[in-house]
């Protein structure tokens, strides 16, 4: 029998096969454990479908929520339960909402009714504040056809009069959130430009149509995601299938408010040294705080619903990356990305999301540094901000 390998790199229609103790592999699922994904089946559709690698099972110690409170004592599972709770001082998550959180944020799942028996135990008036009985905007139903079918963008003004604006886009059939953005401002539209060629980017094409309100900055938008696709795609007729639809904005329905705990401080922000610290610092924390909660919510499960169009009993993830699973399909248009480069350097390039001057932005970077901050946090950002104060500006202070 001959003894050449005639696959020596162990490679088949399989996908690549790791080891049980590959980082890349402990990494993937690690991070599909804090979305509450627990199938093997979809785990390993979901390994091969984004990352090409075929998994193999490990006992890496990840459990779901009965087999958690086995191996963890009943005081320490009630601990985290309070702590999520701490950190939603408003009160806005339900159980399903910490279980999810937990998962997120401390890498637990913990079982449903102990959550609820701790909720109801330490916070009975919460379900009351969250029942559902305040007015709906009447909607008509969605019929999703698949992933990037349409996206859908918006300004959210919350953080304005502290200086943090957002802007976001999701996709219309999964609600998913294709990305979130800190800006200077959401009412430029140059920046606003700038953003969707950014998602064209990072997505590698756009959609047959994208969605946003009236306002005055998404003109240049229009222009650009019209010209965008006749270049790229002359064969759809613009007057059936148009490239870009303003709507009213409370029918614009699918991005959702961010919310944050963030108020105002101690801090004199007509002092133009206290105002420029804190627009790098805020800036870095808000977009920090900004990713992680578009990781939970596209990593959230939602309710089973047999009678919803699209898809229902998925996380966000799981709709985008496996749209066949809900009976969609993939409406991605390729575009040309040189073409796309090159608009967004006309535009003004990166320089356009930055707060500060490049100059300060280092010298802020080397003093956060000299302080060996673990976590930028809400609850710990104007402490960092007036040790940073005197090493920033030594001569003034």
């Amino acid at each position: 029998m001959s003894s050449h390998n005639r696959n020596p790199a162990g490679k088949n229609q399989h996908g690549v096969a790791l080891k049980e103790d590959d980082p890349y592999l402990i990494e993937l699922l690690e991070r599909y454990h804090r979305q509450m994904i627990t199938s093997n089946d979809e785990i390993s559709e979901k390994l091969l479908s984004e990352h090409g690698v075929r998994m193999r099972r490990a006992t890496l110690g990840f459990t779901g929520g009965a087999g958690t409170l086995k191996l963890m004592p009943a005081l320490e599972a009630t601990q985290l339960v309070l702590k999520g709770m701490d950190a939603d001082p408003a009160g806005r998550k339900g159980v399903k909402g910490m279980m999810h959180h937990l998962a997120m944020a401390e890498g637990v799942i913990l079982p449903k009714k102990f959550i609820s028996d701790i909720m109801h135990m330490h916070d009975e008036e919460g379900f009351v504040r969250r029942d559902p009985g305040s007015k709906k905007v009447c909607r008509n139903a969605k019929v999703p056809l698949g992933v990037h079918e349409r996206w859908s963008g918006d300004g959210h003004d919350k953080l304005y009069r502290i200086g943090f604006p957002i802007w976001a886009v999701v996709d219309d059939g999964t609600t998913a959130w294709l990305d979130a953005w800190v800006v200077p401002s959401n009412r430029m539209g140059v920046i606003i430009g700038y953003l969707f060629l950014c998602l064209v980017e990072k997505y590698g094409g756009m959609p047959p149509q994208f969605t946003t309100d009236c306002g005055s900055e998404t003109t240049q938008l229009y222009g650009l995601v019209n010209a965008l696709q006749e270049e790229c795609h002359p064969e759809y007729d613009p007057q059936e299938l148009p490239a870009h639809v303003y709507l009213k904005s409370v029918h614009n329905i699918s991005v959702e408010l961010f919310e944050t705990g963030a108020t105002e401080h101690d801090y004199n922000d007509q002092d133009p040294q206290q105002f420029e610290l804190c627009q790098w610092l805020w800036s870095r924390l808000l977009r920090k705080t900004l990713k992680e909660f578009m990781e939970y919510r596209n990593a959230y499960r939602s309710q089973l619903d047999s009678k919803k169009h699209g898809p229902s009993g998925m996380s966000c993830n799981t709709a985008l990356s496996l749209p066949h699973k809900w009976g969609g399909k993939n409406y991605l248009l390729p575009v040309d990305m040189n073409l796309v480069r090159e608009l967004k350097e006309a535009l003004g390039g990166k320089a356009l999301l930055n707060f500060v001057s490049n100059e300060f932005a280092e010298t802020c970077q080397a003093a956060y540094d000299s302080l060996h901050v673990e976590d930028l946090m809400l609850e710990n950002v104007w402490y960092v901000f007036k040790d940073m104060l005197p090493l920033v500006y030594p001569q003034e202070t």
